[in-house]
């Protein structure tokens, strides 16, 4: 089964549509077992004749083409729910192997009484891009880090991720956008303009989300107090939820403005 196909039978699945950390997460999730295959299938040439051994690059999973660049567009007249930006827009470009770097911002975030540790290993030099799928079309991950949040006793998720994508941003602003949640705002970083919104969890409590758009697409950080689950996923050790959120909508919005979490 393919990455495409697997997407596609969360989307067609009875399960209620998938919410943004559960759909990246089930990218990431098939993106690690995607390096699983490449690596075992790797080992599994080690010992054959040099002949086999020029054919074992076709092993190797090809990177999807990228999605057409991001435009965005001006409302007519400007609304209180845009800011501008004062710097220039970076582009959505990333190393998977960048995903190292963007862990360990989300782990310094954590207050105290918290510590995290990572969902996945982490990307290789190799690790080909992810295609994510939504109900508004879809975006090629490039790049993601995932952290599970523990408080001793329930765990919650703190996650991040950069995505290629075509979308544009409509007249009415970035919370006119179809993805877009409940108690949608603006949030400016430093002249960085962030979008932030809630979704909400099956059991109890926010998805928080916070997107900053970039020229070709968009870097966003999500974090709730469960780890999520999507309908194909068979874990059992699962922990209870984190007894309250461990950060602020607008904690999430430094985090997704942060400079630093772009290369």
């Amino acid at each position: 089964m393919n990455d495409v196909k697997m997407l596609c039978d969360l989307a067609l699945d009875d399960a209620p549509p998938l919410r943004e950390a559960e759909r990246v997460l089930a990218v990431a999730a098939r993106a690690a077992r995607t390096r699983d295959r490449v690596v075992a299938a790797t080992a599994g040439l080690a010992g054959v004749t040099v002949a086999a051994a020029l054919v074992a690059p076709a092993l190797l999973p090809s990177r999807p083409t990228a999605p057409a660049p991001f435009v965005a567009v001006p409302a007519a007249q400007p609304t209180a729910s845009q800011v501008a930006s004062a710097a220039p827009v970076p582009s959505a470009q990333a190393l998977p192997t960048h995903d190292r770097a963007v862990y360990d911002l989300l782990v310094a975030a954590l207050p105290a009484g918290y510590s995290g540790h990572t969902q996945y290993p982490f990307a290789g030099p190799s690790t080909p891009a992810m295609r994510l799928d939504s109900p508004t079309g879809s975006a090629l991950v490039v790049m993601s880090a995932h952290v599970v949040v523990s408080d001793g006793h329930g765990e919650g998720y703190l996650g991040a991720y950069l995505a290629q994508t075509s979308e544009t941003v409509p007249p009415g602003g970035l919370c006119a956008l179809p993805d877009a949640g409940r108690d949608c705002r603006i949030v400016d970083v430093a002249g960085v303009p962030v979008v932030v919104w809630l979704e909400d969890h099956g059991d109890g409590g926010d998805v928080i989300v916070a997107r900053r758009y970039l020229q070709g697409g968009h870097f966003s950080v999500t974090a709730q107090r469960t780890v999520p689950v999507y309908p194909h996923d068979t874990a059992t050790d699962r922990k209870p939820a984190l007894d309250k959120a461990f950060l602020t909508a607008d904690q999430v919005a430094a985090l997704a403005g942060n400079p630093a979490m772009l290369p």
